[in-house]
């Protein structure tokens, strides 16, 4: 049987607090750590030509985990008015790392977190405290990864990460005030800026929508009293990596999902090798799980024989709702599990979808009638007809984003199964040893679902269209692209 963790909202400050963000403030505080502050106010005194103060600066506020859902809401109460929207379609898996790394063309992860499993090595990277602890530190500590080095802003002091997921609303005015000192500095010499809002997201884990509305709420009080403080003109644009179910969720470990539907958890593959308690038979497949943070989805690796059954016993379990893997990586095939039985699709080399056997998809919520063939065996959408025909369900692009989590060069080692659980249930990740009861539970990401996968742009600069993919920011603004784009 699988142990579900209850809620727990464990609100007193003494006794609630991660020992794993105590660690992480006694390491950036006492190690001599580069302090982002610090290195952005030596940044601003390196002499440089001045912009011309008439041209207009363009601001790229990346808010992390900024909803739609949030962000109507604020906007419900007046924040971001007259702004130009559209429904931003994330990547899956919608977990931070990944999905910044993507958007902003950053390189590569091993995986979708700083944990993966190397097939090569046959073993996982970076697990256990020690990605945990990587997964904090390298958001802006140190050794900072490139995606979020592409920010001209990350928080404020050495100790912000820390000091931000252990009270991230009484955060919220001094990272402003610095965020603002630096685009106006920056703006003396550059005509765009990028900077980086943690606080909706945490807040969103930790206390759930209403102080996320709130946070949205005073950062456009804020530009627009920073706008109108100033001589040189701005025009801002907000932009995030995820969404959020926005729901009170149970806590499962992945391990026990396994168990549950017949499959063996081991720590590396064709070696025989079981995780505590993961003892089945003989024949039933293998599977090694990614257990890293907290988010609503797990990533599976399975030798190939598995893949398929691995997929369709985990997709029987009510903590998944859909499990995914490729069919024919050659071909572009893919495989939708749900419930135990497969749907199956392909895209293929241009973005073409075909769907076959559409009728039995029909739980997709999509309109794939104008695009079935005359005998109604496949449906045959363009990319972009597939994107539309999907937004209104309840799995928004979900061919895309489902093939490209495979395929998309962001991933080194991609998994072979994907787990998409429903909208209150996700993965417990790893456990701190003593770090006390299970705070973060307010909402999760990193799923295929509707409220987990979309975002919003907003801009005060040029009309947008209704939706666009993360995948697509860098090309409507150059100025988000990687080095080397």
């Amino acid at each position: 049987m699988i142990k579900a963790h209850s809620r727990s909202r464990a609100r007193a400050r003494a006794g609630g607090r991660p020992l794993l963000l105590v660690v992480l403030v006694a390491l950036a505080a006492g190690s001599g750590l580069a302090c982002d502050a610090a290195y952005q106010g030596f940044l601003s005194s390196v002499p440089e030509p001045e912009t011309d103060p008439s041209a207009v600066a363009h601001v790229y506020l990346g808010i992390d985990g900024m909803s739609r859902q949030a962000f109507d809401l604020a906007r419900a109460r007046g924040a971001f008015s007259g702004w130009n929207t559209a429904d931003l379609v994330t990547p899956f898996p919608g977990t931070s790392d990944y999905s910044w790394t993507r958007t902003l063309r950053a390189g590569s992860l091993g995986g979708y977190e700083l944990q993966y499993f190397d097939p090569a090595a046959n073993q996982m990277q970076a697990d256990g405290l020690s990605g945990t602890l990587d997964h904090l530190l390298r958001e802006g500590i140190v050794g900072t990864l490139p995606a979020y080095q592409r920010f001209d802003f990350l928080g404020d002091g050495a100790t912000w990460q820390a000091r931000s997921y252990l009270d991230p609303l009484a955060t919220l005015p001094g990272t402003l005030d610095e965020l603002f000192d630096v685009v106006a500095g920056r703006a003396r010499t550059r005509r765009d800026i990028l900077a980086y809002v943690v606080v909706a997201d945490i807040a969103s884990h930790t206390e759930g929508i209403e102080p996320a509305v709130s946070v949205l709420v005073e950062i456009d009080r804020r530009i627009r009293a920073f706008k109108a403080a100033q001589r040189r003109r701005y025009e801002f644009t907000v932009f995030s990596d995820h969404g959020n179910a926005h729901l009170p969720s149970t806590l499962v470990d992945a391990n026990d999902i396994l168990k549950a539907t017949g499959v063996t958890p081991v720590d590396a593959l064709g070696d025989g090798s079981e995780l505590a308690g993961g003892a089945q038979p003989a024949d039933a497949p293998r599977a090694v799980p990614v257990v890293h943070v907290r988010v609503s989805y797990v990533a599976l690796h399975a030798e190939p024989r598995h893949v398929a059954e691995v997929a369709a016993r985990t997709s029987r379990s009510p903590y998944v709702d859909l499990a995914v893997a490729p069919i024919d990586r050659a071909t572009g095939w893919y495989g939708v599990w749900r419930q135990g039985e497969r749907h199956a699709f392909q895209r293929q080399a241009d973005g073409t979808i075909v769907v076959a056997d559409p009728a039995r998809w029909s739980w997709l919520g999509a309109d794939l009638g104008p695009f079935l063939s005359p005998d109604g065996g496949q449906a045959l959408l363009a990319d972009r007809d597939a994107l539309s025909a999907t937004m209104d369900g309840g799995y928004p692009d979900i061919f895309y984003r489902v093939a490209t989590a495979f395929t998309h060069p962001a991933a080194r080692y991609p998994a072979d199964v994907l787990l998409s659980m429903p909208d209150d249930v996700a993965s417990i990740g790893f456990q701190v040893p003593g770090a006390g009861a299970i705070r973060a539970n307010d909402g999760f990401h990193g799923s295929l679902s509707r409220r987990a996968t979309l975002s919003v742009l907003a801009t005060e600069s040029d009309p947008l269209p209704p939706v666009l993919r993360s995948d697509d920011l860098a090309d409507r603004f150059p100025a988000l692209r990687g080095e080397g784009e």
